[in-house]
């Protein structure tokens, strides 16, 4: 007989007030996770729509002509298609509750381990505040879920071999077409079918890596792979691909690392081989690229807790029903206030002003920054093939790397010559104050908006001097 519902909520109270807690934070936070991936996702759904999976970039001056391996082409889909049918609002919205559903999702399984609840919800607590920026809506949003299925399926087979191990294979081949991810995925997979027993059993799990070219752009996806996991100049423009050194940012994720460490060197066979080898997997890839901690955190978030009963068998939590329920009233609240709120205040950051201002020049060419590039081509998509650059920095060669960070960091006496040419440019003044000042001192440059984090400067016209990769 199934509990009652109101028998249910007390005792997975603490479960549902954390979970209701991210819900809220998820979305009264909606207007700042939209970033430059997330334009990009939508702007590369529309060319999909208008004109089918692209093989070669006409988005771009600098890229313009190279083979293009859209390898996130599903998830680009998927989100315009929310677009088309009920505006950003909609899009919004699907991406909460993706990034809701990897977090229940993820106390789902560690619960079906075995853990209890007081443990899940502390372990959910960390886990949901260690990578902020895993927030942001991009093509990833899909990943977490999709991650927390695939090792909550590994992890509960290694405990108790099950045919629903194989479910994993199809969620590999779907993941394959929507975020660069499906790689650690698929390593996952793999190593469950190396720790299996009997190992014939393991023998499809092996398999998985192949998987990750169950795609429309097949093996052609082993050079994107490659620009993207080895390209040593990424690290140089983004601070994402950086190591996770010890500073504010990380000082969580290091926390949790050592928690981590010492659960495991004391109690680590509560865990089986498998979910050993799962942490340590995330664990380095975490401390090889800041933007695999949030693969950590949720690998912790379904294997942590049952060490952490081992550990403190007398941890309790002060989470009565009232607590579930008041969690669950305030992300109803919230909930309805997203759908409700006016659609300007999730683009308050994106001023449409400074996109008419673009638009309303003359110039065959813009050089917008990264951040703004993918937004001022969804605002307007006769800019397709205008702009210098956008966000595909796996497209880039090595000298538009060096060219774009001298550019940045105006270093070198030939900083300007990657913006030469280029009459329309777009800074960010909170982060670019000084390089907009330095072009500003250029004869007949000059500021023709500013806003909220965006300025749009104009100068001369200097024809001739665009250069196009063909």
């Amino acid at each position: 007989m199934r509990p009652r519902l109101p028998a249910l909520l007390e005792r997975e109270a603490p479960l549902v007030g954390v979970a209701c807690l991210y819900a809220v934070v998820v979305g009264l936070t909606l207007p700042q996770q939209l970033v430059q991936d997330s334009w990009l996702t939508l702007a590369s759904g529309r060319e999909i729509v208008r004109h089918g999976l692209p093989s070669h970039d006409t988005l771009a001056v600098w890229t313009h002509g190279k083979a293009w391996i859209d390898q996130q082409w599903l998830a680009q889909l998927a989100f315009y298609g929310l677009d088309a049918l009920g505006g950003l609002r909609l899009v919004l919205l699907g991406h909460a509750l993706l990034l809701v559903g990897a977090l229940v999702s993820g106390f789902a399984f560690a619960r079906r381990g075995g853990a209890s609840a007081q443990s899940v919800a502390l372990v959910g607590l960390v886990a949901m505040l260690v990578a902020p920026w895993a927030l942001q809506l991009r093509a990833q949003s899909f990943a977490p879920l999709l991650f927390v299925w695939v090792l909550g399926l590994l992890a509960a087979d290694s405990r108790a071999p099950s045919r629903r191990v194989w479910w994993t294979l199809p969620i590999i081949a779907l993941w394959a077409n929507l975020h660069g991810t499906v790689v650690l995925g698929a390593a996952l997979v793999a190593w469950r079918g190396l720790t299996s027993a009997p190992r014939r059993r393991g023998l499809p799990l092996l398999a998985a890596p192949l998987l990750v070219f169950a795609s429309p752009y097949g093996f052609s996806l082993a050079g994107y792979y490659r620009r993207l996991l080895v390209n040593p100049l990424l690290p140089s423009l983004l601070e994402e691909w950086r190591s996770s050194a010890p500073s504010q940012r990380t000082a969580l994720f290091f926390v949790l690392a050592f928690a981590a460490i010492w659960l495991v060197a004391r109690h680590g066979r509560a865990l089986t081989l498998f979910e050993r080898g799962a942490l340590l997997l995330t664990l380095v890839s975490a401390l090889a690229a800041i933007r695999s901690i949030v693969w950590f955190g949720l690998a912790c978030l379904v294997l942590l807790p049952r060490l952490l009963d081992v550990a403190f068998p007398r941890l309790r939590l002060p989470a009565p029903r009232a607590f579930a329920a008041a969690g669950l009233a305030a992300a109803a609240a919230v909930t309805l206030f997203s759908v409700v709120r006016p659609a300007s205040s999730f683009t308050r950051d994106w001023p449409s002003g400074a996109a008419r201002a673009v638009a309303a020049r003359p110039a065959p060419y813009v050089f917008a920054d990264d951040r703004t590039a993918d937004w001022l081509l969804w605002e307007d998509p006769r800019l397709a093939g205008r702009l210098a650059y956008d966000v595909r920095f796996e497209l880039f060669d090595d000298r538009q790397f060096r060219e774009l960070l001298a550019f940045r960091n105006r270093s070198g006496d030939g900083w300007r010559r990657a913006a030469a040419g280029y009459d329309v440019l777009t800074l960010d003044p909170r982060t670019e104050r000084s390089l907009e000042r330095a072009l500003l001192a250029e004869p007949g440059a000059r500021l023709v908006y500013r806003g909220p984090g965006l300025d749009v400067l104009v100068r001369p016209p200097r024809s001739g001097l665009v250069e196009r990769v063909e």
